[in-house]
């Protein structure tokens, strides 16, 4: 009898564990299909947490790790999303999604030469387009962070054309606007204030040398000349200069970065009257940019700037500037490797310099900026930029003595194609059309420019 009780209560445990394993069976479907709705919708920390809870029943089964996998990457927890697409290679040593993902996990773990080796040999299998533009943004942005990691100098060339319709930014009828803005009958457009169109020529060459001090610390400096020459307009042709130089910090998620920098923008133009008034400028800047990876797709940051912008031959129109900005950077799975930027921002512009009234030209800026390209092919990508920036005066009649409170609304739309015609070089086609509207007519603009140019980098 004890043997026959021993019998009877071993078989009734061997029933329990076929009913619980019953269960698993059935219910296992409808937890890994709730997984990848959370994974779908973006919630990849709640998707984690329901997966972890059936690590010991289904750890090994390759659908289930795959998705715990993911939902770690996505969750940055990147230590355990590599361990759960090495299993899931392990017994499918082909799957496309667990050899991609864990390239992804060995570049957010800072693993740079792994990712960069499972990367390339991603690429060698001749991977969809999609996934091949997702490769190549992850290997120019290892050669990025390698730079980072070792002195070095990067820089670039660029040449090109265009054609700008309104080189000066003026409404189309200036004695209409003038009269509006300042209550003078008959003025006819001079100097400046002329609409100019013209073809255009351009280039510029860069620079910048790193150097890192080890923890994660490193110095950068560098700077860039730019020129542009109008065809029959040589008093608008321009060269513009920027020296800088600076400090970062890579911990993790984080970076942060330090910035010094000088501008100078040097352009004739057309005023009449002596000593001539020119378009010069020059900006001196310090600026502190924080960024944070929040996956291997997402960034958001935060910077603060300080400019001195002022006008050699103007000083009326030199100005001091505190310019904050927030961002987001998302990149996106799937056919074309759509990429998306938003900013938003804002000014607080304090004019140091006042009319003999003690008006000033002291201004407020807002505004949103977005970016989006999308991969044609492996070497192909179309882009799209859309601005709008609004403008208030803070001193009343500063720029008009009819219109008491100025206000603009400036717009800007950006389309183009970039093609990588060779390794670092590639050629941009870009459209741009950009519009000011104003209660002062005379800042009232619409302007279209069309360009061409061919950009190499080198180091």
């Amino acid at each position: 009898m004890p043997n026959s009780r021993a019998w009877a209560r071993g078989r009734a445990l061997v029933a329990a564990a076929c009913l619980l394993a019953s269960f698993h069976v059935h219910a296992d479907p409808q937890a890994l299909e709730r997984a990848r709705s959370l994974l779908a919708a973006g919630n990849a920390k709640q998707a984690y947490e329901e997966l972890r809870k059936l690590e010991g029943t289904l750890t090994g089964q390759p659908e289930f790790d795959y998705l715990l996998g993911v939902s770690a990457l996505d969750s940055a927890r990147n230590d355990e999303a590599i361990i759960a697409f090495e299993r899931v290679l392990a017994l499918i040593p082909n799957h496309a999604g667990a050899q991609m993902d864990l390239a992804r996990a060995y570049y957010a773990a800072g693993s740079y030469d792994l990712a960069e080796a499972a990367f390339i040999k991603l690429r060698g299998s001749n991977p969809p387009p999609a996934a091949q533009q997702a490769i190549q943004r992850y290997l120019d942005a290892i050669q990025a962070r390698k730079h980072q990691a070792q002195a070095g100098w990067v820089g670039f060339g660029e040449l090109g054309l265009g054609y700008d319709t309104n080189i000066t930014g003026v409404p189309t009828d200036f004695g209409a606007a003038a009269q509006q803005a300042f209550n003078l009958v008959g003025i006819e457009a001079t100097g400046n204030s002329i609409k100019r169109r013209a073809p255009f020529a351009q280039g510029g060459v860069g620079a910048e040398y790193a150097r890192p001090l080890g923890g994660g610390w490193g110095l950068f400096a560098g700077g860039e000349a730019r020129g542009r020459a109008y065809r029959g307009e040589p008093d608008f042709s321009s060269i513009t200069g920027e020296a800088r130089f600076g400090g970062v910090l890579n911990a993790g998620a984080n970076q942060v970065r330090a910035t010094a920098s000088y501008f100078t923008f040097e352009q004739d133009g057309a005023a009449p009257g002596e000593p001539r008034i020119t378009n010069d400028r020059r900006m001196a800047s310090a600026g502190l940019d924080w960024r944070r990876a929040l996956d291997t797709r997402t960034q958001v940051g935060l910077a603060v700037q300080a400019n001195r912008v002022t006008f050699p031959t103007n000083e009326i129109e030199d100005f001091d500037q505190i310019f904050m900005t927030l961002s987001y950077l998302k990149s996106f799975d799937r056919k074309g490797a759509p990429l998306l930027y938003l900013t938003t921002f804002g000014s607080y512009d304090r004019a140091p310099n006042e009319f003999a009234d003690g008006t000033t030209k002291s201004k407020a800026l807002a505004g949103v900026r977005s970016y989006v390209q999308v991969g044609l092919g492996p070497k192909v990508q179309v882009f799209n930029g859309l601005a709008l920036v609004h403008r208030r005066d803070r001193d009343e009649f500063a720029r008009s003595t009819q219109v008491q409170n100025g206000r603009d609304t400036f717009g800007e739309l950006t389309l183009g194609a970039l093609w990588q015609f060779r390794d670092r070089c590639n050629l941009r086609l870009q459209y741009a059309f950009s519009t000011n509207r104003s209660n002062i007519d005379i800042y009232d603009f619409n302007r279209h420019e069309i360009s061409s140019t061919i950009r190499c980098d080198l180091g």
